[in-house]
């Protein structure tokens, strides 16, 4: 496949994120992937440094922007929660996996990487705010739902997107409020 855009550069990053790791991504393998020269790649990223920081500015702005402008579009309180939930569970969670990892010996990846933890935070807690709970118990949720999703992709092997939808649901049983859906009546 030859691609002469960045998108096609970032869409076979995470793909060697996700399969390879870290280690995996290397300028050959990612120009082998996209189908492109060394030259190509030079010319939309200048080098290494400028691909990582497009990379990461890609990967906040597609996967942190647009799901709070997609929960914001969203204008029942409880339809946002569900518009939550469903983004969580299409993360590209291997890839994710590979960059908190990253994160850990790289400090502007890690920059980045706390960047977006708060970013999905803070609009889980509004969203649950919106949805009446109190600021307070809405952060702690949110803090919850979070360490959760995180807790999930760290675990070893492929992210079980069922088990992960389960783990979501256990939560709203634990917290007698849905973080992603109604409040509990029981």
């Amino acid at each position: 496949m030859t691609v002469t855009n960045r998108d096609g550069f970032f869409a076979a990053a995470m793909t060697l994120l996700a399969r390879d790791g870290r280690s995996g991504l290397r300028l050959a393998t990612l120009c082998r992937d996209v189908g492109v020269t060394s030259g190509s790649f030079y010319h939309h990223f200048g080098g290494w440094d400028g691909f990582v920081d497009a990379l990461l500015e890609h990967w906040e702005t597609v996967d942190t922007r647009r799901l709070a402008e997609l929960a914001a579009r969203e204008p029942d309180p409880e339809g946002r929660l569900d518009v939550l939930k469903h983004l969580a569970l299409t993360f590209p969670h291997e890839a994710e996996t590979a960059i908190r990892a990253w994160a850990h010996g790289d400090e502007r990846v890690a920059v980045v990487q706390a960047r977006v933890d708060e970013q999905r935070r803070r609009v889980v807690a509004e969203a649950l705010v919106g949805a009446g709970v109190d600021a307070e118990r809405a952060d702690r949720l949110a803090d919850l739902t979070l360490a959760v999703l995180i807790g999930h992709q760290q675990r070893l092997g492929p992210t079980d997107v069922g088990e992960l939808l389960a783990l979501f649901d256990e939560l709203r049983a634990f917290g007698h409020v849905s973080v992603l859906g109604r409040p509990d009546d029981s």
